[in-house]
């Protein structure tokens, strides 16, 4: 099941408003029966063949009542004015479908950010050569303490909100899991560079200083869309991983010709370096879709 979030302005009625509600329940419930689905949606069955006409145009509706992403996606506009595209993040989880946490898991998310950030950056200070003041291990009871308390805060969301609230809390969660991954990987850099004791001198550790700027960068591009709800953004931070996978290879290439200790030492760090990096892009890419409603190839932006 994909993540997607619908939003439903207050007074909407009609037509437009049923044709949500019958995607909805196909989405949730995956009835076997048109008079399942008719019972659910509380529409009677020839209402009912008369909309699902509509949606199977459009092949956002499949037999069996299956739902297309892709279709649903691509046809947005088409199938429903209240397909949300504009609603901000601080708004989606504040409203009526979503309950009263939402500015309370925002600024915990923002508090886990924050320390995940500054594991990072002893990482990098650690493989670098510089001195830390709070090394990327000693934040990490702080980085798990942050991370429990935002997933409790989320817990009482799933279960008190009916769908999509409960879709947006499970893609908060995700976004939760991967700093709280972040901080693991960097703990795993620091650890490796204090057992190896090797430095990486000359254009390999230029290379990986670079690196380790692109992964703070998309990490500010990552907080812009989730707390600023700055979407435009989006395509530089795609632009900033195409640069990564780029320099990436370059290294690999580089580093070959080092010897065997040292050439393993190198790929263990920029394995885990770049898995840190994956794990910002595709928390990017969950806020993209928690602001807009839809995937972020299919945002506008």
């Amino acid at each position: 099941m994909s993540r997607r979030t619908w939003q439903r302005p207050l007074g909407a009625d009609g037509r437009d408003a049923t044709r949500v509600q019958v995607v909805e329940a196909i989405d949730r419930t995956a009835p076997e029966t048109k008079e399942e689905l008719a019972r659910t949606v509380g529409i009677s069955e020839q209402y009912l063949s008369e909309l699902l006409q509509e949606l199977k145009a459009a092949d956002v509706v499949h037999k069996g009542y299956v739902v297309d992403d892709a279709a649903l996606y691509d046809n947005s506009r088409h199938i429903s004015n209240l397909y949300g595209t504009d609603t901000s993040v601080a708004e989606v989880v504040s409203n009526e479908e979503i309950g009263d946490h939402g500015t309370e898991v925002l600024e915990l998310l923002d508090r886990l950010e924050s320390v995940t950030t500054h594991q990072y950056d002893a990482a990098r200070a650690a493989f670098l050569g510089e001195s830390v003041e709070h090394s990327a291990k000693t934040l990490e009871s702080l980085t798990n303490e942050r991370y429990s308390a935002v997933l409790a805060e989320l817990k009482s969301y799933t279960l008190t909100t009916d769908w999509p609230g409960n879709r947006v809390a499970a893609d908060l969660s995700t976004i939760a899991t991967n700093l709280e991954i972040v901080g693991d990987r960097a703990c795993f850099i620091a650890d490796v560079v204090d057992r190896e004791g090797t430095d990486a001198n000359g254009i390999v550790g230029e290379r990986m200083a670079d690196i380790f700027a692109s992964g703070a960068q998309i990490n500010e591009y990552f907080s812009r869309i989730l707390f600023d709800c700055e979407l435009d953004v989006h395509r530089q931070l795609r632009n900033q991983e195409e640069t990564v996978h780029r320099d990436l290879d370059e290294l690999f290439e580089l580093v070959t010709a080092y010897d065997p200790d040292m050439y393993g030492y190198l790929v263990t760090v920029t394995r885990a370096l770049e898995r840190a990096i994956y794990y910002w892009v595709d928390a990017a890419e969950l806020a993209v879709q928690i602001h807009s409603g839809q995937q972020p190839d299919h945002v506008d932006i």
